[in-house]
C-alpha cells in the first residue's frame, strides 16, 4: 500500500546559487528545484536528505506532512533580529523546539496525530503558513503560543493531571487571522481552544507602526549611520533591511502594557473546560441562527403552500429518481411549516392521501421514511 509524504523548503532572504541547486538535486532526482523552492513527494520510500541541515545551511521555511499523521513546520530567523529568550516559555519537548546557529534561530513546530482522517496534499501549506515568519520577526509570538496549544491537545500536561500552566498568552491572540488559523489547522488544534485562550488577554495585537513615529524615530539616528544605511540600499536588495530597522525601533520604544498577568494563567485542564464550554456556546449559537433562517424559509414558502403540493404530485408522478427525491424534501418543507403553523394534523392527512396511493413504489416509500415522514 502506497503512502504519501510532500517536503517543501523555501528560501526567502536570498536565492539558492547553482552549486547550491545542483547539491539539492543529487539528493533527489524527482524533486522539483528552483532558486527559491525545493519540492519532493514520496509515495514510496523516503526523502534521502536531512531537513534540519538543509534548514541550517540553505532554508528559511520548511513543511512536511505524511499519509499517517506527522506534520512538521520550520521556520529560520537572522539571530540578529530574533532574542531566543522570548521563546522559552512557549517550547515544549518533542512538540515546539528551537534550535541556533552562528547567525539564525530555528523554530520547529511538529505532531503526530495517529488517528489523522485521511492525508492531506501538502501543496499550498507552506505559502498559507509563511506570513508567520515575518510575525515573528516583528515580535509576534502568537504562532508560539498555539505550538504550546499542540502539545497541550496532544496529552503534554496530563501526566500533572492537567495542571501543567499555560504561558503568557500574547496579544491579539483572539483576532481573525487566516495564517493563524491554518497553524491551528496544521497543528490538529481547535479553533475553539484558541479561542478559548485568547479571553486570557484581550489586548489588540500590534498594529503597524504609525509613520510619523518612525519618521521621528529616523531623525534621531547619526548622520553617518543614516548615509551607511542608504549605501546599503543603493548596493542592492536586502529584504531583512525593513524588518532589522523596524526590529530597531521597536527595541527603542517602551514595553507596551497589556500582556497577561501571571495570576490569571490557566492550567491544561482548565483551557480544556474553556474549549469546551466555547464549543457549546457556539454551537447553541448557531443552532439559534440555523433556526431562525429556517423560519424566514417556511415563512417564505407559506404564501406557495397550495402550489408545492401540487408540485410534489407532479415530481412523483415521473419516474426520475433526482425528482422523487425533490418531491420529499418539499414534503419536509410543508411538514416543517405545519408544525410551525400548528396545522400538522391537516399535513398528515394530505400525506397519508399521498402515502396510500404511492404505496406500491418501494422506492419512493424507501425515501419517505428515511427522509423522517414515515
Amino acid at each position: 500500500m502506497s503512502t504519501y509524504q510532500y517536503y517543501e523548503f523555501k528560501a526567502v532572504d536570498r536565492p539558492l546559487t547553482s552549486a547550491e541547486q545542483g547539491a539539492l538535486g543529487r539528493l533527489s532526482s524527482r524533486a522539483d528545484i528552483t532558486s527559491t523552492r525545493f519540492v519532493n513527494v514520496y509515495n514510496y520510500g523516503d526523502f534521502r536528505g536531512d531537513p534540519d541541515r538543509l534548514m541550517e545551511q540553505y532554508f528559511d521555511a520548511f513543511v512536511y506532512l505524511a499519509s499517517w499523521g506527522s506534520r512538521e513546520l520550520q521556520f529560520r530567523l537572522p539571530r540578529r533580529l530574533f532574542d531566543p529568550a522570548l521563546a522559552q516559555p512557549y517550547l515544549r519537548e518533542d512538540f515546539l523546539s528551537l534550535r541556533t546557529t552562528r547567525d539564525h534561530v530555528i523554530f520547529k513546530f511538529r505532531v503526530d496525530v495517529e488517528d489523522a482522517d485521511g492525508w492531506t496534499e501538502g501543496a499550498g501549506w507552506l505559502e498559507s503558513l509563511l506570513p508567520l515568519r515575518e510575525a515573528l520577526l516583528l515580535g509576534d509570538l502568537r504562532a508560539l503560543y498555539i505550538g504550546w496549544l499542540a502539545a497541550s491537545e496532544c496529552g503534554i500536561g496530563d501526566e500533572e493531571g492537567g495542571e501543567d500552566v499555560e504561558p503568557p498568552v500574547p496579544p491579539g491572540l483572539g483576532e481573525s487571522s487566516e495564517e493563524l488559523q491554518a497553524l491551528a489547522e496544521f497543528l490538529f488544534v481547535p479553533m475553539d481552544l484558541v479561542a478559548a485562550a485568547a479571553k486570557a488577554n484581550p489586548a489588540p495585537a500590534s498594529e503597524s507602526v504609525p509613520r510619523q513615529a518612525l519618521a521621528q524615530w529616523l531623525s534621531t539616528l547619526p548622520a553617518a549611520e543614516k548615509d551607511a544605511l542608504l549605501l546599503r540600499v543603493l548596493e542592492g536588495p536586502e529584504p531583512l533591511l525593513g524588518a532589522e530597522l523596524l526590529h530597531r525601533f521597536r527595541e527603542a520604544q517602551p514595553r507596551e502594557q497589556g500582556s497577561q498577568s501571571a495570576g490569571t494563567r490557566r492550567t491544561v485542564g482548565e483551557l480544556r473546560d474553556a474549549a469546551e464550554a466555547h464549543e457549546a456556546e457556539r454551537e447553541r449559537r448557531e443552532a439559534q441562527k440555523a433556526a431562525r433562517a429556517r423560519v424566514r424559509e417556511l415563512e417564505a414558502l407559506a404564501p406557495r403552500e397550495s402550489e408545492v403540493w401540487r408540485e410534489v404530485e407532479s415530481l412523483f408522478a415521473t419516474r426520475n429518481s433526482n425528482d422523487h427525491q425533490r418531491g420529499v424534501q418539499l414534503l419536509v418543507d410543508l411538514r416543517d411549516l405545519a408544525q410551525h403553523r400548528g396545522t400538522l394534523a391537516d399535513f398528515q392527512r394530505r400525506f397519508a392521501d399521498i402515502r396510500e396511493r404511492n404505496a406500491r413504489r418501494q422506492g419512493l416509500m424507501r425515501r419517505m421514511d428515511q427522509a423522517g415522514l414515515g
